[in-house]
This record gives C-alpha cells, sequence and structure tokens, in this order.
C-alpha cells in the first residue's frame, strides 16, 4: 500500500492510493496516473481549504459524504466541483443545506431583477442630471426624489381618487338631469334608458372634466421627458391601459356633448356603457403607488412563486365541483323544483365550496343536506391551503429582501464615504493623518530625556 500525503493549504493528510481509488473518477483518484516516480511517501499540494477537506477525505474511507451545518452551501458546491465529486454522493441528511443556497440564490436572483418588473420606472442612472427634463421626470416618477416630487404625486394620488368617486356617483339617478324637459323625475327613466335620456349633474361633469384634463396632461408630460425611446415607452403594459382609459375619457365626452344622429338610442346606450367599463383600466394608476412599496414587491414574488401550486389547487376544486355538482343532482333527483341538472348542481357546488351561499339553489333532503355538509367542509380545506402557501413564500421573499435591502444600503454607504474622501484628498480639503510608531515613540522619549539633561 502506496502512503500518499496531500498537502492541502499547508495541513498535511495521510492516506493510500487504495483508499482514493475507492471512488471512482475523481480528481483524487486519479493521482495515482499522474504519480510517476516510485517512492513512498507520495506528496501531493493544493491550494484548498483543509477544514473542509476533512470533510471530502471522509468520503473516501467511510463512503459517506457528511457536512456541519455551518458550512454555506456555495462551499460545499465549490469543493464538489473542484475534486470532481457527483453531488449524489452527499448524505441526505446534508441535502438540506446544500439545496437552501440554490433556493436562495434564486430568490436574490428575483429580488435583484425586481426593477425589471417594475414597468413604470425607468432607472435613475438612465437619467441626465442637471436637465430640465430629468427634473421633470423625477417629479412625476420618484415621489421620493424631493419634497416637490412628493407633492405633486400626493395630488397626483388624490386627482385619482376623485375620478374613480365619480365613475361610481355618475351611476346615482339623484345626481344625473334628463336632457329634455319631457322627463323631469330622474328616478323614472328606466336603467337601460339612463345614459340616453339623461345626462351627468353640471358639477359633476366639470370635475370630471378637469380630472381627465390633469390625466392627458401628464401623460403628455412623461411622454415628452421620458429617458428612454418612444417605442418603448408606449409599448409598457400600464402606459398602454392609460392611454387607452385617456382615450376613451374624451370619446365619451365627445359623444355625451354631441349625440350623433345616426346612432339609435339602443346602440348610443351600449356604446356608452363600453366606453365607461373601458374608463375602468384607470383603476390601475393605483399601481403607480403601490409599486413603491417593498411588501407589494413581495407580494408579486410571493404569488409568482406559488402559481405551480395554484395551478394544482385549482384542478382539485375544479375536479371536487364537478363531483358534488353531479352528485347532488341525483341525491335530489326526486325534487322537481330545484337541480334540473347537473350544471346547476355544479353552480352550486361552486357557491358552496367557496363559502358564499346565495340560497338560490338548496338541497331539501336529508341525504342532500349531507352532500351540501361535505361539499361545504371540502371548499374551506381546499381554499385554506393557498392562504398558507403565499403566506409561506411571502415570508421568505420578505426575510431575504430586507437582508438583501440592508446590506445593499450599507455598501453604498460604505462607498459613498470613500468616494468622498477621496475627493477630498484631491481637494486638499483633508490632511494627511500622522501614524504613531515605534520609532516615533522612541525618538519623542529622547527628546524630552535630552531636554531635562
Amino acid at each position: 500500500m502506496t502512503t500518499v500525503l496531500l498537502n492541502i493549504g499547508g495541513s498535511i493528510f495521510q492516506t493510500t492510493f487504495e483508499t482514493l481509488e475507492k471512488i471512482p473518477s475523481t480528481k483524487l483518484s486519479f493521482l495515482k496516473q499522474d504519480f510517476s516516480v516510485k517512492s513512498s511517501p507520495a506528496s501531493f499540494y493544493f491550494d484548498r481549504n483543509p477544514d473542509v477537506f476533512n470533510y471530502i477525505l471522509d468520503l473516501y474511507r467511510t463512503g459517506e459524504l457528511h457536512f456541519p451545518s455551518n458550512i454555506c452551501g456555495a462551499t460545499i458546491r465549490n469543493e464538489l466541483e473542484f475534486w470532481e465529486i457527483d453531488k449524489c454522493y452527499l448524505s441526505e441528511c446534508c441535502l438540506k443545506a446544500f439545496y437552501k443556497h440554490e433556493s436562495d440564490m434564486s430568490i436574490l436572483k428575483e429580488i435583484k431583477n425586481l426593477e425589471k418588473y417594475k414597468v413604470l420606472d425607468v432607472p435613475i442612472e438612465e437619467c441626465r442630471k442637471g436637465c430640465w427634463r430629468n427634473c421633470i421626470w423625477k417629479t412625476v416618477q420618484y415621489p421620493a426624489s424631493s419634497r416637490r416630487a412628493s407633492l405633486f404625486n400626493i395630488f397626483y394620488l388624490l386627482v385619482v381618487v376623485l375620478s374613480t368617486s365619480l365613475l361610481f356617483l355618475n351611476t346615482l339617478p339623484d345626481l344625473r338631469r334628463p336632457k329634455s324637459d319631457h322627463f323631469n323625475e330622474t328616478s323614472a327613466v328606466e336603467k337601460e334608458h339612463i345614459y340616453t335620456k339623461t345626462t351627468a349633474a353640471p358639477p359633476v361633469f366639470y370635475v370630471d372634466l378637469f380630472c381627465g384634463i390633469f390625466f392627458t396632461l401628464e401623460y403628455i408630460t412623461r411622454i415628452v421627458v421620458t429617458p428612454i425611446k418612444w417605442r418603448k415607452f408606449f409599448c409598457t403594459s400600464l402606459n398602454i391601459v392609460d392611454g387607452v382609459a385617456i382615450l376613451s375619457f374624451w370619446v365619451l365626452c365627445s359623444l355625451i356633448i354631441h349625440q350623433p344622429d345616426f346612432i339609435d338610442d339602443k346602440a348610443f346606450s351600449y356604446v356608452i356603457m363600453i366606453l365607461y367599463s373601458a374608463r375602468l383600466l384607470q383603476l390601475c394608476r393605483f399601481y403607480r403607488f403601490l409599486n413603491r412599496f417593498k411588501s407589494f414587491d413581495v407580494i408579486n414574488l410571493a404569488v409568482r412563486a406559488s402559481i405551480c401550486q395554484f395551478g394544482i389547487l385549482i384542478a382539485v376544486f375544479i375536479l371536487s365541483n364537478l363531483f358534488f355538482g353531479y352528485l347532488i343532482y341525483y341525491v335530489e333527483f326526486e325534487d322537481k323544483n330545484s337541480f334540473n341538472n347537473a350544471f346547476i348542481g355544479v353552480w352550486w357546488a361552486v357557491v358552496t365550496m367557496t363559502t358564499v351561499g346565495y340560497g338560490d339553489v338548496v338541497p331539501t333532503c336529508y341525504l342532500g343536506r349531507v352532500v351540501g355538509m361535505v361539499c361545504a367542509l371540502t371548499g374551506i380545506l381546499i381554499l385554506a391551503m393557498p392562504v398558507a402557501i403565499v403566506t409561506s413564500n411571502f415570508t421568505i421573499y420578505y426575510n431575504k429582501l430586507k437582508e438583501y435591502t440592508n446590506h445593499k444600503h450599507k455598501k453604498e454607504r460604505k462607498n459613498e464615504t470613500r468616494f468622498n474622501l477621496k475627493k477630498a484628498k484631491e481637494n486638499g480639503s483633508v490632511s494627511p493623518v500622522s501614524v504613531l510608531t515605534v520609532e516615533t515613540i522612541v525618538s519623542h522619549t529622547h527628546h524630552q530625556n535630552g531636554s531635562k539633561s
């Protein structure tokens, strides 16, 4: 048996070629082929961490690869790659630490790419400093950049809330006025004719017009001062939605002011309803403010990470609905007044499993009520699972985001301090600091002794 001395970062490990050949196709198993001098002991040097190599060598001795929990998964991966050891040799009890590193790196990668998902944002680095366009862009896009930007975005949010409220106020008959003198009571107008025979009260109309003008000017301003290309700007989903909402508003105003003669009342009513529905897209403007909060970003990441689980739960939910819907149809087969077909049974199962309970269709026999009870309990169990999954993912992403943000801020502060010191030295405003050494102390002592004598 040929003795082998392995010098790992200055620490000597003694073993034999027979031991190293127990795990084939690895870097250590090939050492015998590289050893040409027939002398013992053979000596090899590797510039690696000797503390970690202890566990690598134990694999050749015992056939099991174990690592302590305090070793980072990245270190384990790097060592396995260097020694050309397949990860299948890793013991099951150590898999958690190994794969936890991969999971953490995947989460950190998503967090680092978080800015790419903020479709309304443009990095500040792309904005030209000292330019009036950059100043306006920061005002409309970055509330935390200045006090002026904060006040503007607060005012913008108030206008969004006001405009959204007017959408609902326009549906109240008491706030609408008849278009002609033949209709004095707006409450007596049928619902399908509310947009053809009545119009919004003047105060409501003018306030809504002010909101529309404000959003239009703000949208045009962002087009003018945006630091990115217009093609990329208009291809952004939220900018498209904002443009559609503004366009529908002006088309709606023109039709309300002057109704075309070639459109009858029924068609005109449908056109107005479509345009009012399109104006609901302005609710997406709230996303502009929610996008500023880290918690909202974490929710997006948590939901995105739970899509696979959601798909499985939705499939289980649909299958359960089909099962209980078809079952209740035959259980209540003798009742002629309810559950006329299986589709009504499926509707009843959906309402019961979601614990809504409209009460439009209910089982009447005792067996049907038992089926309803089991259906409701099944729905509670199925719907409770997504909440637990999203909550768990949210906690993981939030903690990682918090750690990454704190580390990033400390790093930025350190770099900023270094930059300020370097700039101060270049300007000559920082004087060199004298360093106290042994020679300085000795010379100072001799000087004091000489002065006393």
